[in-house]
């Protein structure tokens, strides 16, 4: 009897500990467009594992414990940005899947002298643009005198950068660059404290 009762213990108690590590992440959508999601596959990449995608309503995914996980979208209509925690766990488990128009994510108007980007046919200004920088820095860059003679700054985000956030960080600092090469001219460069992130 005391066997019995010592495996019952044994696998409730395994069961209960395994159950207890599962990690519920909630997947959200921010559709930047008039279109409408239809089709689209969301990948969790660890795991090997695709759900496809009939919809933009948002969802939930199991994980078997907090950790570093890699997600991913695609779908043919849209220009897709996914943005999730370096390290998913209970409080910080959300994962946000941005479908922006092909090809129209960041825009840069001379004759408006703005920097903007698309955001369901409204421009959004930026007063303030700024170059994104990726990963931990431990060394902190001084953009201060660069931010007030040129108006730019910086901002550092998630050191994980999926295919598609890399696109993205690379597409936002190129049109920063452009901005900067037609308001300056090419002096900007040397004036700069620190290298942008997909930028020679």
């Amino acid at each position: 009897m005391k066997k019995l009762l010592l495996l019952f213990l044994v696998v409730f108690l395994g069961s209960f500990s395994s159950q207890a590590k599962e990690i519920v992440a909630r997947v959200v959508f921010e559709n930047r467009t008039d279109e409408r999601l239809t089709s689209g596959e969301f990948f969790i990449i660890e795991l090997n594992k695709t759900i496809q995608i009939n919809s933009e309503e948002d969802f939930n995914i199991t994980l078997p414990e907090k950790g570093k996980y890699r997600f991913s979208f695609i779908s043919t209509k849209f220009d897709v940005y996914t943005y999730y925690p370096a390290k998913i766990s209970q409080k910080n488990n959300q994962i946000t899947i941005r479908l922006q128009e092909k090809g129209k994510a960041f825009q840069y108007s001379k004759e408006k002298n703005s920097y903007s980007f698309s955001m369901k046919n409204v421009k959004a200004k930026i007063d303030q643009p700024y170059f994104i920088f990726n990963g931990i820095n431990n060394t902190p860059i001084d953009f201060e005198n660069f931010k007030e003679k040129y108006g730019v700054g910086m901002r550092t985000e998630n050191c994980v950068v999926d295919p598609f956030t890399l696109k993205e960080t690379i597409q936002h600092n190129k049109a920063i660059v452009k901005y900067l090469n037609e308001k300056f001219g090419d002096q900007w460069v040397e004036d700069l404290p620190a290298q942008p992130f997909g930028i020679k």
